[in-house]
């Protein structure tokens, strides 16, 4: 049995997500403030009997986006698949639908809503004739949480994440429609459990805490997982030899009770007793070493001792180590523990969060890929793109942050198992945090991996990384092969694919037989990019997350027509040692014409290498290096969620380059700006007035 979704409604984050997991090891990947925290808090308030049995829930777990809670209902719901044939595990099976794979699934529920009293009163205000807003506003204020109680049920099939479904059985807000509670749909709801079956006695959960302070649960008595290993062993010691211990450390405390360092302290400090309140009121002390002699405690005193294994011979206590190693060793600690608690239950589960904190990248995949599966559903939620790149797709939920809400993606929904392979395959640790990013500009070489990102950063003073984009390098790779799963029945975020026209750069003849060689290069390179953007425009039709954008020619070709050649021309005291070839490039590179320039930029790049000519023009741009349109575009495309902070600070540095650079109009009204504008939005506003032809408000209007 394990568990293949999980519905939140109303919880924390969540306004209305759904997660879907498999048999075996599952991630859930998912930026900082995404709520993979409260996703594994949900998932233990039903199966974990670390917590208790009835979680109490308080105004600050009602999702934000629901404005007044009075009324609504946070649901948390598990529903199980291959579930066999016992009675503890029937007992959660979904009652019959008519569905013959009804009795493989089950289900499991908790329901914090309104009593029974107040869901009454409103279904009788909701089959009223003048029901109206007012009147149904004074009804809510009235309830407090007092006035809520938290039900757990099992084997009901309705799916609460589904608008629908909580309108018609919880109740339509907008619309004032409430059901009658003396109907209890059961089918949809679920039933109580028999009382001789307990969800906790039946499953077993172990839960590994995020990673960031272990030191002190290492420490510690009730979090220590040596101590929980270490209960109940000192029953299975033999009776001679807990006396032979017990009588050794009795022996001990006496000797070390007897001292004389010990009886001379005990008797100065009586005397200063006497002293201070006189021999009548003066109580009798004793110094006595108290050596625990009870087995239980002698357990308890038991302490990690470590070693590095590149220093042999030494061990010292667990804080000598790096937070790396302790964690390391804290990871271990838990995982046996869990092979501990594991038993012939109807099912297991361990629950991981964050286990990358300090340790390093080939620690991170292995133990990804050594953790055990047998009988036990894994669940480990990361924003590591280490982890990240080792999970299948097909197992992986990706939380985004929205607004006052989670968003749950799953990038494998309604994928062919081909194409899911070759995802898996091409998701390594560089392209896997395209899964992490807001906005994704996919480009097929490794110029535009290099010089992209530096000419935004350069001219707009903020980086892509910044501002939540990543750019990916697909490489030979087809670009389909990873646009697809940005979709909308999968990662609905923009991705923006950037590629090249190939158009000739020169003039080619009516009849292609007269081609010479060089034309002839051109017109098949021509006619590849034809036929690319007419595959991948039938690619994207119909998909609002992805989006096109050509350059005319090839990159290097129209990031030097679009008035760059500055940029180029200053590479070469690198790239030639002889002055005739540097002025020879230099003419040629400064020429209007696409024919000449576009011919030699492209000489150069193919003789020496386009990654290579990227990483020196990358040296030499400047903040008035002008972005390509298209790719401009591009980005404002990916960058659709950019926020007023981001869009100011880049205007305050164009600004301030504008000033120390600027020798033009451009200059004086870039000095006397702050005059004019003070708040955030004033700054947008006037920037965009002021300066109508730069760069940074033509990228502003794009988005």
């Amino acid at each position: 049995m394990h568990i293949s979704s999980l519905s939140l409604r109303n919880f924390r984050n969540f306004r209305k997500s759904k997660l879907y997991f498999k048999n075996g090891i599952n991630t859930v990947i998912g930026e900082n403030g995404a709520g993979k925290t409260n996703l594994f808090y949900a998932l233990r308030i039903l199966i974990d009997e670390t917590l208790p049995r009835y979680t109490k829930f308080y105004q600050t777990d009602f999702n934000r986006a629901v404005g007044n809670w009075a009324g609504h209902w946070i649901i948390i719901s598990i529903v199980f698949d291959e579930l066999d044939v016992s009675e503890e595990a029937q007992a959660l099976a979904l009652q019959s639908s008519g569905h013959m794979d009804t009795e493989t699934k089950g289900s499991y529920s908790v329901f914090f809503r309104p009593k029974f009293q107040f869901r009454k009163e409103l279904y009788d205000y909701s089959e009223t004739a003048g029901k109206n807003k007012e009147g149904l506003n004074l009804l809510l204020d009235k309830i407090s949480l007092e006035d809520y109680e938290t039900v757990y049920l099992s084997r009901g099939a309705g799916d609460f994440s589904d608008d629908d479904i909580y309108k018609q059985y919880v109740g339509d807000f907008d619309a004032i429609e409430f059901p009658d509670p003396d109907e209890k749909e059961e089918l949809i709801f679920g039933t109580w459990l028999p009382k001789e079956i307990n969800i906790h006695n039946e499953v077993s959960c172990t839960f590994i805490k995020a990673l960031r302070d272990v030191e002190s649960d290492l420490k510690s008595y009730s979090n220590n997982p040596l101590l929980n290993l270490l209960r109940g062993k000192e029953k299975t010691v033999s009776v001679a030899k807990q006396s032979e211990i017990i009588e050794s450390i009795d022996i001990l405390n006496d000797q070390i009770g007897s001292l004389d360092e010990v009886k001379e302290i005990k008797k100065g400090i009586s005397s200063s007793i006497k002293e201070a309140v006189g021999t009548t009121y003066a109580p009798n002390i004793d110094i006595k070493s108290e050596l625990p002699n009870e087995m239980e405690k002698l357990f308890q005193s038991l302490k990690l001792w470590v070693g590095d294994p590149d220093d042999e011979g030494y061990q010292g206590r667990i804080w000598e180590l790096s937070l790396g190693g302790a964690n390391i060793i804290y990871l271990s600690l838990k995982l046996l523990e869990y092979e501990k608690v594991k038993t012939d239950r109807i099912a297991n589960f361990l629950l991981i969060e964050e286990p990358e904190a300090h340790i390093h990248t080939h620690i991170q995949k292995t133990l990804f890929n050594n953790l055990k599966e047998n009988k036990t559903q894994v669940i480990i939620s990361t924003h590591s793109t280490h982890i990240s790149s080792v999970s299948k797709i097909s197992r992986v939920n990706i939380l985004s942050r929205g607004e006052r809400e989670a968003k749950v993606f799953h990038p494998a929904n309604n994928l062919e198992t081909s194409e899911i392979i070759r995802l898996e395959r091409y998701l390594d640790a560089v392209r896997s945090n395209l899964l992490f990013a807001k906005g994704i500009i996919l480009v097929e070489g490794d110029a535009e991996q290099i010089l992209v990102p530096e000419m935004f950063k350069k001219v707009f003073g903020v980086s892509l990384d910044e501002i939540g984009v990543s750019l990916i390098n697909i490489g030979s790779t087809g670009f389909e092969n990873v646009a697809t799963i940005f979709h909308s029945d999968r990662i609905q975020k923009d991705c923006a694919i950037l590629t090249d026209l190939d158009q000739s750069i020169v003039t080619l003849p009516a009849d292609p037989k007269d081609d010479d060689g060089y034309e002839k290069h051109c017109r098949v390179s021509q006619e590849s990019g034809e036929e690319r953007k007419e595959k991948l425009t039938d690619f994207c039709e119909g998909n609002e997350f992805l989006e096109l954008f050509f350059a005319d020619y090839t990159f290097e070709v129209d990031f030097l027509m679009n008035g760059n050649s500055f940029e180029v021309v200053k590479c070469l005291d690198t790239i030639y040692t002889k002055q005739a070839n540097r002025n020879r490039a230099k003419a040629k590179l400064t020429d209007t014409s696409v024919e000449i320039a576009g011919v030699e930029v492209l000489r150069i790049a193919e003789k020496y290498g386009k990654g290579w000519l990227a990483l020196l023009i990358a040296e030499q741009l400047v903040y008035n290096t002008y972005i390509p349109t298209y790719i401009l575009k591009a980005v404002a495309f990916a960058s659709s969620h950019i926020n007023l902070p981001s869009k100011v600070k880049a205007i305050l540095y164009r600004l301030e380059e504008i000033r120390n650079n600027g020798k033009d109009d451009y200059h004086e009204e870039a000095m006397k700006f702050r005059e004019r504008a003070k708040s955030d939005d004033e700054i947008l506003k006037t920037f965009c007035e002021t300066f109508k032809d730069d760069q940074l408000t033509t990228f502003l209007s794009l988005l």
